[in-house]
């Protein structure tokens, strides 16, 4: 058995090629080319020990060394590596075409020559995928025109000259003619409808961006078209074993609840299948898939036969929905108010609500439920519009972040602050589609501005009266300083006092001009 499965991998490879394409005509002339290869070639070892033995007991030792030498050269043309597939091809087709001329000159119509030349043509098309579909014609004309041309002139000696004649020999190989001519017609037909159907397969395929797979499940093998390696980066001829490969690429914690629905659906007799599921990339990142398949079973026993799926690759969804799930739950726990509004205002230029979050309920009073779908000046009160309105409609008008403080008022018709910081929301070609509003009550923060403002004014004031009550008396003392520095100019101890006290009295009357001009 081990030596029946290498054997399988070496005409596989040396025949099938290293390519990536797992689909079109070209992949599928390779793989049957391959697949014929594989059963022929011991074929024509089982055919050969007969052949020799009835070509040497019939004297035809030239027939026997032809058809050891053929064998010979086919087991070649698959094994030796170094080749590639269409010299393969080539040398495979040479060595039957040179194999159906022996045949016809030593046995004549007692050999398989004509057949051989028949097989030849649907050979050359299967192998070559319908190019030049009339070759074999041509070919095989030529040789039959070549035989008939020796036939009359007696050419040939040996075999199908003693046993045909100029006119049994046209009649003979003239069908011959016709049913080559006939494949050659049909089959490349039949080559251009499928490459037609696969070609739209393709474009569906490419056009969905979903990756296409088709799980033969007595074979178990897998096939996926370009989406594998567009989308996955894996490379199609690298998928040998299916189960180990897809063990290797889903995720490990989600692998056993994948196996188990794969299990029930195949045995409940369910013909629709989807799942959800990491996906291993060739870069070592996970993507998110949803993959929805149809398990196609057996009319007569409802066996499952085939599973056909397509991969779509979801992971973009996922992270969105993760950070739709992020941003509600920050948006739901915030300190601050939220409100989305929709960017085109009605006939009133008012916004439309469509989201607020609990803190928004916390500050106004107003529920969720109430809000939404309601216009911005419910939160205006009894005034309509509200004196700053005007000024954040036209703001909105301006197409940009602004930051601005208006008066509000709260369910129970309470007066409060908001401090509003406002940006756009836009699409995918600019246009601004809503506003998102973050709302603060900054009411304290007003009151206590506003307390202390009135406060200064009121250290002002007392400032000034006090800095003015305080120089009157200031200004006396300064006065009477200097009357007496002229009454005590015998007395040097009393000047010097008076002099230390018109200092004094300066000094204070500094401070207080310093205290005035504060206060101003």
């Amino acid at each position: 058995m081990r030596i029946w499965q290498a054997y399988k991998s070496t005409i596989t490879k040396n025949c099938s090629g290293d390519t990536a394409e797992l689909h079109g005509l070209p992949y599928w002339s390779n793989k049957l080319f391959a697949t014929m290869m594989i059963y022929l070639f011991p074929l024509f070892l089982i055919a050969l020990v007969p052949g020799v033995y009835m070509s040497i007991i019939s004297h035809l030792y030239t027939l026997a060394a032809f058809d050891i030498f053929i064998v010979v050269s086919i087991t070649a043309s698959v094994l030796l590596p170094g080749m590639s597939v269409k010299a393969r091809k080539s040398w495979f087709i040479g060595l039957l075409y040179l194999l159906a001329l022996g045949l016809l000159y030593y046995l004549g119509w007692y050999g398989p020559g004509l057949l051989y030349l028949l097989a030849l043509t649907f050979f050359c098309l299967l192998v070559f995928h319908g190019e030049h579909p009339f070759c074999t014609v041509y070919a095989n004309t030529a040789i039959c025109v070549s035989v008939g041309i020796c036939i009359h002139y007696n050419l040939l000696q040996n075999g199908i000259s003693l046993q045909y004649t100029l006119g049994s020999w046209i009649a003979v190989s003239s069908n011959l003619i016709i049913l080559c001519t006939v494949i050659a017609i049909l089959l490349p037909m039949l080559f251009n409808g499928l490459q037609q159907s696969n070609n739209r397969y393709e474009t569906v395929a490419q056009a969905t961006s979903d990756t296409i797979w088709d799980w033969d499940i007595a074979n178990d093998t897998i096939l996926y078209n370009y989406g594998m390696s567009g989308v996955f980066g894996h490379q199609l001829n690298e998928i040998r074993d299916v189960n180990k490969w897809l063990k290797n690429k889903i995720h490990p914690a989600d692998l056993n609840l994948i196996n188990e629905q794969i299990t029930q659906a195949l045995a409940h007799g369910d013909t629709l299948l989807q799942l959800s599921y990491r996906f291993l990339c060739a870069d070592s990142k996970y993507k998110h898939v949803f993959d929805r398949a149809f398990i196609v079973r057996d009319t007569a026993t409802g066996a499952p036969i085939r599973v056909i799926g397509a991969m779509q690759d979801i992971t973009r969804q996922k992270e969105e929905e993760q950070w739709l799930r992020l941003t509600e739950s920050a948006l739901r726990y915030a300190t601050d108010a939220v409100v989305i509004v929709e960017a085109e205002p009605n006939s009133d230029q008012k916004q439309k609500i469509v989201y607020v979050n609990e803190a928004f309920t916390y500050i106004t009073g107003y529920s969720q439920w109430e809000v939404t779908g309601s216009f911005t000046d419910i939160l205006w009160g009894a005034r309509s519009p509200s004196p700053d309105a005007g000024e954040m409609i036209n703001t909105f008008e301006q197409n940009g972040p602004f930051e601005v403080e208006v008066v509000n008022y709260k369910k129970n018709g309470e007066r409060y602050w908001s401090n509003k910081s406002v940006s756009p929301v836009k699409d995918n070609t600019g246009k601004i589609t809503h506003w998102i509003s973050i709302e603060r009550d900054v009411t304290q923060l007003k009151d206590h501005v506003s307390a202390i403002e009135k406060q200064n004014i009121q250290l002002k004031e007392i400032a000034w009266t006090q800095a003015h009550i305080v120089r009157a008396p200031v200004a006396r003392i300064m006065g009477l300083t200097d009357l007496l520095n002229d009454h005590l100019d015998n007395h040097p101890d009393a000047a010097e006092l008076i002099r230390l006290l018109m200092l004094s009295a300066h000094e204070l009357d500094d401070v207080v001009r310093e205290i005035i001009k504060k206060s101003e």
